[in-house]
């Protein structure tokens, strides 16, 4: 089996916005490769959190941004029934941020673009395990439509046998009507099969925004596996996944919400200057003032205590990811390993038995030794092997993607991804 590197695909995404993208023509033959590629390109949900990263580069300009001046008029003494000489004031004021408000809104505020930043990184891991996964399940869906095909053709043969010595008086019709009830259900249950590969391809397809499959045969295979590493290898690359290093650009953008909460305790400075005219003799003179709200009242420790509980969360929510991951990890270690037990006594001991035991039956069969029941049981205990086999092979695959997601990596350094081969 071949495999597809899992971190070079994370960059597959055509060098246009997102939200712009156009999914790849589909050929008639898909394999992994191209089903990532197009669920990279046009995967609804992960056009929807790149624009995460515009919305994040949006706050990062507006924080930035210094206080508006205000333009402000005011008149006085006019009218009223005692003459006082009239004033016009016309004059401009400015807010002065004090603290270094500016400059910690604006950390925060990258810092919170790292963490958008980050937060699709890890999308797009999910995505690709996400797809993997789906594209798997269609291939062992279609393997298990030609197993049953297989299945049918075999008792069509041994129906036409059955036929050719009830006609000749060496079995009794019982046995041809059971021979054809045994074929109809072997039909029916290759139309349900077929009905879930369709289903299957279907949600492969939905990856990439389109409900009906365009492409027409899935290319690929599952009997092959990768090599197993060692748990704690497994465990030390995981550290490099995106779902625990964005918790570096998260520490971060929390320190930088402590600093700017700290800023705000300092009041803003409210400065004005402005121009008066006095009277109907066109006298000027010049008027200025200050404002300096104190911080009696409020002094904005709630949010610093609010801030400062969070970034002091954020080690503990870290060592719970990292926790889970290991758990995760250990248990898809473990499945991985018991469906590798199973794999390897059903292909070395019950499907060789199985094949030589139905091989033998069937030749006694047509040839008057065996009854149809012989050979009905000696079939049904052929194809219950090689179901396990596919069974067995879909949760070993299924397990890899699944560590590959934890990991945001090949499962073996060097080697390739697992969902299918090319």
């Amino acid at each position: 089996m071949k495999f597809i590197s899992l971190l070079p695909i994370l960059f597959l995404v055509i060098p246009v916005p997102l939200a712009h993208a156009q999914s790849p023509e589909v050929p008639a033959d898909l394999d992994l490769e191209g089903a990532l590629l197009r669920a990279l390109n046009a995967n609804p949900g992960l056009r929807a959190r790149a624009f995460d990263g515009e919305r994040a580069a949006g706050r990062t300009r507006q924080a930035g941004a210094r206080p508006n001046p205000a333009l402000w008029f005011e008149l006085e003494n006019v009218g009223g029934s005692t003459p006082i000489t009239s004033e016009a004031t016309i004059g401009i004021g400015q807010k002065l941020e004090l603290g270094g408000k500016r400059g910690a809104r604006l950390g925060a505020a990258r810092a919170e673009q790292g963490v958008a930043a980050a937060d699709l990184d890890s999308r797009r891991s999910e995505l690709i395990a996400e797809t993997t996964t789906r594209f798997v399940e269609a291939l062992a869906a279609e393997r298990l439509v030609s197993l049953s095909a297989q299945e049918v053709r075999a008792a069509e043969e041994a129906s036409a046998t059955l036929g050719e010595r009830v006609r000749a008086g060496a079995a009794h019709s019982v046995e041809r009507r059971r021979a054809d009830v045994e074929l109809a259900n072997l039909r029916l249950e290759n139309v349900i099969l077929r009905s879930d590969a369709g289903l299957a391809r279907a949600r492969l397809s939905s990856m990439w925004n389109e409900p009906e499959p365009r492409f027409e045969r899935i290319v690929g295979t599952l009997d092959s596996l990768p090599a197993e590493p060692h748990l704690d290898s497994l465990a030390s690359r995981a550290g490099t996944s995106p779902a625990l290093t964005r918790w570096t650009s998260e520490r971060e953008a929390r320190a930088r919400r402590v600093e700017l909460e700290r800023a705000r305790r300092i009041p803003d400075l409210d400065a004005q200057f402005g121009v008066r005219r006095i009277g109907d003799d066109g006298g000027t003179t010049f008027v200025g003032g200050v404002a300096l709200p104190l911080p009696v009242f409020d002094r904005n420790a709630g949010s610093v205590h609010e801030a400062s509980a969070a970034l002091s969360q954020a080690s503990s929510e870290e060592a719970e990811a990292r926790l889970e991951i290991r758990r995760s990890l250990a248990e898809q270690h473990a499945a991985l390993r018991r469906t590798r037990t199973t794999l390897s006594a059903l292909r070395t001991e019950v499907l060789p038995e199985a094949q030589r035991a139905f091989d033998d039956i069937q030749v006694g069969f047509e040839r008057g030794r065996f009854s149809y029941l012989d050979l009905l049981e000696a079939r049904r205990t052929l194809l219950r092997a090689r179901r396990e086999e596919l069974h067995a092979l879909l949760a070993a695959h299924l397990s890899i993607v699944a560590i590959e997601r934890l990991i945001a990596a090949p499962l073996v350094p060097g080697a390739s991804r697992s969902g299918g081969l090319r």
